[in-house]
This record gives structure tokens, sequence and C-alpha cells, in this order.
């Protein structure tokens, strides 16, 4: 179990950011008493009984007997609570990101809420043919002047927003990017890129086989971690970019494995 001072993370007095911390917690460490959640959060056992209440009715928790678990819907954090986690450095991924973004190219965008804040800075930047399999990143863009879209159809994950399976890799299959923009939740030196939900995988992996360069966009946080369904090694990454609390000798092991670390 870790200890996650509530007052590090941005408006943490909000409702949400304290749920996402402990959704996050019990990821880590479960079963876990409520006395030790609360220890853990920093949050009073009368406040951290009101977030698991409204957490069991969501259904994304149980609480049985003082021993908190995630129900089995909450294995993967869920899309509301991810995007308010880490907020300004995914912001600052994104806006590096851009950098790398040429007039005129095609660029693949996979889901993820890092991805999505990399979308929702491209209008007005330039010319673009843009893919996506995610219907976030295509609502923010349909209307783009500037940007030509494209939509892969397929089956789509309730919550997340995401096409995948055999329909969304027959329909990767019919292009080319010049670059993929990839976001992960779990990134670890020895297993690669790890995804949680097994059916997003074939997509993903079909995805980074149709661009010229895989560019993964990755907070710290998301070092060191290993998720069940292996997605690609680290040899199919050119370009990762994080920010400057990773770790130098992670730093310097990803260059040692020739991608280009870009730091925001």
């Amino acid at each position: 179990m870790f200890l996650i001072q509530m007052g590090s993370l941005s408006s943490s007095t909000k409702k949400t950011d304290r749920q996402a911390t402990l959704i996050r917690l019990l990821q880590d460490s479960e079963p876990i008493s409520i006395s030790d959640l609360s220890q853990a959060s920093g949050l009073s056992q009368s406040t951290l009984r009101r977030e698991l209440h409204q957490l069991v009715e969501e259904g994304l928790i149980k609480v049985n007997v003082g021993q908190v678990t995630l129900a089995a819907s909450a294995e993967e954090m869920p899309y509301a609570f991810r995007k308010m986690v880490n907020f300004e450095l995914k912001r600052k991924i994104a806006r590096a990101s851009l950098d790398l973004i040429q007039n005129g190219e095609t660029i693949f965008i996979a889901g993820g809420t890092t991805t999505l804040e990399l979308a929702r800075l491209l209008p007005g930047q330039r010319r673009l043919t843009v893919i996506t399999n995610t219907l976030r990143v295509a609502n923010l863009l349909v209307d783009i002047p500037g940007i030509d879209l494209v939509v892969l159809g397929g089956a789509m994950r309730p919550g997340e927003q995401t096409m995948h399976g055999h329909l969304t890799e027959w329909g990767v299959h019919q292009f080319r990017a010049d670059k993929l923009f990839y976001g992960t939740e779990a990134i670890s030196l020895q297993h690669g890129i790890t995804h949680s939900q097994l059916v997003e995988v074939g997509t993903d992996r079909a995805l980074a086989n149709a661009a010229t360069q895989v560019i993964v966009l990755a907070d710290h946080t998301k070092f060191g971690k290993v998720a069940p369904a292996f997605v690609f090694s680290l040899d199919r990454v050119d370009i990762l970019i994080s920010d400057g609390d990773l770790p130098d000798e992670i730093v310097q092991s990803l260059k040692s494995n020739n991608i280009q670390i870009i730091l925001a």
C-alpha cells in the first residue's frame, strides 16, 4: 500500500479527485479496510464513508464487513475519473506533442485521456488528416476547418467510447499514417506497453503497425506498471513524451532502446 497526499492533487477538494484517488488506491491494494483506506487517502472516516457510499451506488466498488474492493466493472479506472488525474501533466504532454505534427500529415489518434487533450489542442493548428477509433476525439474535430476526419467503425466500448474488434482492425488496414499518438495506462522497461482490456489489444497493434512513427504519451505515474494484456514492446516505440518527474534512470534506459525522449 502507498500513501497519496490529497493536497498534491490539483483541486483536491473536488469530489471527483477524491473518488479517483480512492479507485487508484484500490487498484493497487485490494481488499483494503476502511481504516487503512482512510489513512492512505488522507480522508477523514466521515468523508471517506460518504465517498464510498456514492461509489457503491455507482457500482464501482463493494464494501463487505469493513473491507473495500473494486467491482468487476471498475478494473480499469472509469474515464470520468481518469481524465481528472494528473490533468495538468496530460495537458503539458499534449502541448509538447503538437510540435511533432507537420502540416499536411496523416495521423492516428488512439483512445485515452492524454490523446484527447491533444485532439482538443489541434483546432486551428494546421491542415491534417486525422484517423481515430474514439468518438470523443471525433466529436471534438468533426466540424473543424482544415481537418479531414476519418472515424473507424466497429464494436464500441461503453464509457470509453472507443471502437475495437475485427471491423475496426479491417478499417485500420486501409490506411497508412505518418504518426500514431498513443496513450497508455501501463509501461514497463521489461514488459513494454500493456493494457487492462484484452479487447483493445488487436486494434492498438493494428494502429501501431499502420503508422510510420509510434509516439507514446505517458506521464511518469504510468511507468513501472504492468497490465494483463501485452500490446507491443518498447522497440516499436519511436518517441515517448512524458513529464519532468520521470526518473533519470528510466530516461536513460529508454534512450538505450533508441527511443527519443521528450519531457514536457
